[in-house]
């Protein structure tokens, strides 16, 4: 059985492979080719009839292997804007052969190969052992220390990946961009650790040495790879999350505000960067994080940012309408809760465009507030079935309909001739 979103998965790789790659929005190329490197992960990982790994754990050959799928999946990874999905899951048969080398390694991935395939080996499980850790302390911990590891061992990893890559063919991923893999992992979850640790109210020593070390992987992420929207993007969280940290502990508002201000800074550079890129991808994913903290009086932009990034949040839903065609359902469902949730801000955004300095005050709290009920009045329609699953993504929500033309129920839907149809059927139909 097909796991759930399998199916529109494949209708919409096929149509952005049918684009001309001079053509494709980078997410889409990155969509196209991030396909075709986890595939060639997978036919490089044999599993069994009952879907256990096939190839010999303990021989010399079956390690290399697993070493240059690893690479292949971290290089697809790398590659992929957001958490990669393929064939409807988040991970292909690396996944398990990640689990197997850990439980005979007990644990240690220092112990998981022999001399001749580490440290790049075992800083390869280190990095899908930190995408997919339950825990996101430990993906944190494991994260920072691969980090470190590999800026260390960088000339050995370099040799190693030479080796791999003549051997592959393919191009891989370079010693730089793991280690900036790595960080952008430690950066994502200490954002979710400093939540957890809020929700707890556990000290704030632990806090603030965690927001310490996301904020020193932002700097070092910005150092290796200064002009990606990914990376400077992932920057930003580093940066506020020291922000916010400085702000809970009682620190100088001064330190605070230079933290968010590096924070704003890295989402503008990220958005010219798309810009510079002719991404409508990165453009819709980072606009409206940055217009969210540019909107605020105390975080200095310049009108012609501000003017930007405005525009581009009034022009995301129709950027996100062509991109839904063409790339996986949860990535375009990011960009979509991400351009709804800017509509909050955009008001204000609009007050301080014209100069208002009352943004702080009752006046823009209240168009603020206005535009928040619009949004949840325009909503409230959506409500007519609750416990409907969505055919395309798997996922329970409101106001899902059954497509007239392929029978299936799906969250994205226009009208045709056929009646009512889900967007995909909508889009073959024009």
């Amino acid at each position: 059985m097909q796991p759930a979103g399998a199916e529109f998965f494949r209708r919409r790789l096929q149509r952005a492979a049918a684009i001309p790659p001079e053509q494709r929005d980078p997410a889409v190329h990155a969509f196209v080719t991030s396909v075709q490197l986890m595939r060639a992960a997978d036919e490089l990982l044999p599993l069994t009839a009952d879907g256990q790994p096939a190839l010999p754990a303990h021989t010399l050959a079956g390690q290399q292997a697993e070493v240059q799928a690893f690479l292949l999946a971290a290089t697809a990874y790398h590659m992929a804007p957001e958490m990669l999905e393929w064939e409807g899951q988040q991970q292909g048969r690396s996944g398990r052969y990640c689990e197997r080398r850990f439980s005979l390694a007990g644990g240690s991935c220092e112990a998981a190969y022999p001399p001749s395939l580490q440290p790049l080996g075992g800083l390869l499980l280190k990095q899908l052992f930190a995408q997919s850790a339950v825990s996101t302390e430990q993906s944190f911990l494991v994260a920072s220390a691969a980090a470190q590891e590999a800026r260390s061992a960088r000339s050995t990893i370099s040799r190693q990946l030479q080796q791999l890559q003549r051997s592959s063919g393919q191009q891989l991923l370079m010693a730089e961009e793991l280690e900036a893999a790595l960080h952008r992992i430690a950066i994502l979850s200490a954002s979710d650790v400093l939540e957890a640790y809020h929700r707890q109210q556990l000290p704030l020593g632990e806090s603030m040495s965690v927001a310490e070390a996301a904020a020193a992987s932002s700097e070092r992420l910005l150092a290796l790879e200064p002009q990606s929207p990914k990376a400077l993007q992932a920057a930003s969280a580093g940066f506020i999350c020291s922000a916010i940290s400085s702000s809970s502990s009682g620190s100088s508002s001064s330190a605070a505000q230079a933290a968010m201000r590096r924070g704003l800074g890295c989402l503008i550079a990220a958005f010219r960067a798309a810009e510079v890129a002719h991404s409508p991808y990165w453009k819709a994913r980072v606009a409206p994080q940055a217009v969210t903290f540019a909107a605020a009086p105390l975080v200095p932009v310049s009108t012609s940012d501000l003017a930007a990034l405005i525009a581009a949040v009034e022009e995301a839903p129709a950027n996100v309408k062509q991109l839904r065609r063409v790339l996986p359902h949860s990535w375009v469902t990011i960009l979509q809760e991400a351009a709804e949730a800017a509509q909050f801000v955009l008001p204000a955004a609009r007050l301080r465009l014209q100069g208002s300095t009352s943004s702080t005050g009752d006046e823009q709290l209240a168009v603020v507030t206005a535009a928040a009920k619009q949004q949840v009045a325009a909503t409230e329609h959506l409500a007519e079935d609750a416990g409907c699953a969505c055919s395309g993504c798997g996922k329970r929500a409101l106001g899902l309909r059954r497509c007239a033309r392929c029978k299936q129920a799906a969250c994205e839907w226009g009208t045709s001739g056929a009646g009512t149809v889900c967007y995909l059927c909508w889009a073959d139909a024009g």
